[in-house]
């Protein structure tokens, strides 16, 4: 077993709509609905969608950067010999668990431009306390109520919240009106969140999580589409359909667990995040949807991370 048993953060951030379907067609607003979790019905990625995307981008990396053999053939069985040592096959448990990916920030446009809402529970158990100068420091509420609370980040500007001002006292979510209140002292809890995760979002507005679903699931991008017919190259009658995506822009969080050492985890995960930021998971991907940044510990930008030992 590893040494540190808690499981390893990663954090993504959709550079395009995301889309991982629920499978089907249903009657409703849209067609092609999208995987959410049955307790609060927040759309999420599955582990098993984040385990089989990363197994194969590991696979066309060993492909790439392992396996020397100039027989196609041969160089992807060598690859998928490679991607078992970790991930596991039918007769072999792999040595990595991947967990679901929850949505952390979600943007969410207002009058005050574009914010990304979370809840205080989201924040509690995703960032650490502040701990050293490479984080913004951000203070959370003791108790969050049916308000806007407007994270005020040290260092950053926050005249734009003119709290008590007529036009700025409320915050508009989409059909939603809330009261906000700016939070910058006299909080119990302070967090860290990470400089480079902060360069990925705005202003962050805490609600309560009662209200966060609602929030989420009014606020995701739904696209109309048809079905085009090959021999044509023109659109079918009768097949226009609908599907929904998570937006751009949507901060995840997801965790992996590993039975080894916390360098098998870095390692691959420094081998498969170009192919995430330049192929990325789910459907839709032809439409241009699927893309995702990574960012963990350890993250090498040139993607050479320790060569795992998978033995």
């Amino acid at each position: 077993m590893a040494n540190n048993l808690n499981p390893k953060k990663v954090f993504a951030r959709a550079i395009d709509p995301i889309h991982i379907g629920a499978g089907g067609y249903r009657l409703g607003l849209v067609d092609n609905t999208i995987v959410r979790d049955p307790a609060t019905d927040v759309p999420k990625i599955p582990g098993s969608s984040i385990a089989g995307v990363t197994r194969e981008y590991y696979t066309i990396y060993a492909m790439e950067n392992e396996c020397t053999s100039q027989d196609e053939a041969k160089k992807r069985k060598c690859a998928e010999d490679e991607a078992k040592k970790i991930f596991g096959d039918e007769n072999k448990k792999g040595t990595l668990r991947f967990y679901d990916g929850q949505i952390i920030l979600f943007p969410v446009s207002s009058q005050e431009g574009t914010v990304w809402i979370t809840t205080k529970e989201l924040m509690e158990y995703w960032f650490d306390e502040a701990k050293n100068e490479d984080s913004s420091n951000i203070n959370i509420p003791q108790k969050v109520c049916d308000k806007a609370y407007y994270i005020v980040k040290e260092n950053k500007d926050s005249s734009h919240l003119k709290q008590g001002n007529k036009d700025s006292s409320y915050l508009k979510l989409g059909w939603l009106f809330l009261e906000t209140e700016k939070v910058d002292s006299g909080c119990p809890k302070r967090l860290a969140l990470r400089k480079e995760i902060d360069s990925w979002t705005g202003d962050i507005v805490i609600i309560s999580e009662k209200l966060f679903s609602h929030i989420v699931n009014d606020n995701l991008e739904i696209r109309t589409s048809v079905k085009i017919d090959p021999s044509t190259g023109a659109a079918e009658p009768g097949k226009l359909f609908t599907y929904e995506a998570i937006s751009r822009g949507t901060v995840f969080g997801f965790e992996i667990g590993v039975d080894k050492d916390d360098k098998v985890v870095t390692g691959i995960l420094n081998n498969v995040s170009p192919y995430f930021e330049f192929i990325g998971i789910g459907g839709m991907g032809t439409r241009g949807f699927g893309r995702l940044e990574l960012f963990f510990d350890g993250k090498n930008d040139k993607a050479s991370g320790d060569r795992p030992s998978p033995a």
